[in-house]
């Protein structure tokens, strides 16, 4: 059913409203583009499915829908779709089922596509032929709305199967803990002003030199959001970082180097204006240097180690290892570890966080102590067995500092 006007799109919120369970899937535009434009919202029930016209609907009721807690929402790799979903609604979605993160932890890959879990539960192929199609034409054909519906209408099946899965596994939990963690990820907002160190190799730049190029990243963010295009075409970071550490102070020399011959006279000036800016901030504004982590051989070694467990245990539950613990996660669990455990800090490492403290985070604390041991053993998956530690006595240590409770 297609949706275009907000009478419509009303009705069925508030038939929603009485639902448990509603699906969700987007199609939107993001090419060439700052901010994704949305061009499609395709809701799904039960027993019915719709498809939303953006350009023409108010989709503010989705709002209740999203934030009602007794109303979950499936997707899958939804987080795009939170995030625009926010944006269009100002809501944030609670009660969130991501097919994709449910198959992780059932053995079935890190990034499963929809079209497999359909073919999977629903016993359903799906077409491809309208997946390149240009959402933001008008009128839609009747074969892409319909290709556009399927995206939500399997849904169902699809989650009735992994919940049931994760039933027989005991992992439902675990998966709304991911979910929940991904929506977080997708909505937060990380403006610290230091934004600009992604750019990276910028140890060998003085802190006047940091001062122009936070400056320039400030610029080149603004001026990619109030004209709508990827930051990208405004100004490289290569390019970028080059001006901060040669500081043109004219258009000659600026066009000069490579990557800015194509820029208008506009931002040129803009540029040149940043940079004279930036130059006059006193020292006390300037950025601190940055510092360049130096390889230290026992950090690396303990969080490979680290790394052989997480695989390991992984394995056994047949689950993606980065599900566990990614390799930042490892390393800062491994600092940790060298730095004596400190208890402060034990919070603030994820491996000890919620359902992985139980499922990975243990272990490992286990295996420090020394209550646990490795074993190399040939025999055994990936070479490695784990012995527990041995029954605890009235006369056994003080507790472990990764305790938190």
């Amino acid at each position: 059913m297609w949706i275009d006007t907000d009478r419509a799109f009303q009705e069925f919120c508030h038939q929603a409203y009485t639902q448990t369970e509603l699906a969700i899937d987007l199609e939107f535009q993001g090419e060439g583009r700052y901010t994704p434009l949305l061009c499609l919202v395709q809701l799904g029930l039960r027993d019915r499915c719709v498809a939303v016209d953006p350009f023409r609907v108010n989709l503010t009721p989705l709002a209740p829908l999203l934030t009602h807690p007794g109303i979950r929402k499936i997707v899958h790799a939804g987080g795009q779709d939170i995030v625009l979903l926010r944006r269009e609604t100002d809501a944030i979605p609670v009660s969130v089922f991501d097919t994709q993160i449910a198959a992780a932890f059932l053995g079935y890959g890190e990034a499963t596509g929809y079209a497999a879990l359909a073919q999977r539960f629903a016993k359903v192929s799906l077409s491809k032929k309208q997946q390149f199609t240009d959402w933001t034409r008008r009128p839609l054909l009747p074969e892409q709305i319909e290709y556009a519906l399927n995206d939500v209408r399997y849904l169902f099946p699809v989650y009735d199967g992994l919940l049931e899965q994760l039933a027989q596994h005991g992992r439902t939990d675990w998966v709304l803990d991911a979910c929940a963690d991904a929506v977080a990820q997708a909505v937060r907002v990380r403006e610290t002003g230091q934004e600009y160190l992604k750019i990276g190799k910028l140890g060998s730049m003085s802190r006047r030199e940091l001062a122009v190029l936070r400056e320039l990243y400030q610029w080149r963010e603004a001026t990619a959001r109030s004209r709508n295009r990827p930051v990208g075409t405004i100004l490289h970071d290569d390019v970028l970082r080059q001006i901060a550490y040669t500081l043109p102070r004219t258009e000659t020399a600026l066009r000069q180097m490579r990557g800015t011959t194509n820029l208008s006279r506009e931002l040129v000036t803009e540029i040149l204006e940043t940079i004279q800016q930036a130059l006059a901030l006193p020292e006390s504004e300037w950025p601190e240097p940055v510092t360049v982590r130096e390889y230290d051989p026992t950090l690396d070694g303990l969080a490979t180690l680290l790394g052989a467990i997480v695989r390991l245990r992984a394995g056994t539950l047949d689950i993606a290892p980065n599900l566990l613990a990614t390799r930042d996660d490892l390393l800062r669990f491994a600092g940790w570890v060298l730095r004596g455990r400190p208890a402060a800090e034990a919070g603030q490492l994820a491996v000890l966080q919620g359902w992985r403290r139980s499922v990975i985070g243990e272990l490992l604390l286990d295996l420090v102590a020394g209550k646990s041991l490795l074993q190399i053993a040939p025999e055994a998956p990936g070479a490695l067995r784990i012995i527990p530690p041995a029954p605890s006595t009235p006369a056994d240590g003080q507790p472990d500092p990764g305790d938190t409770a």
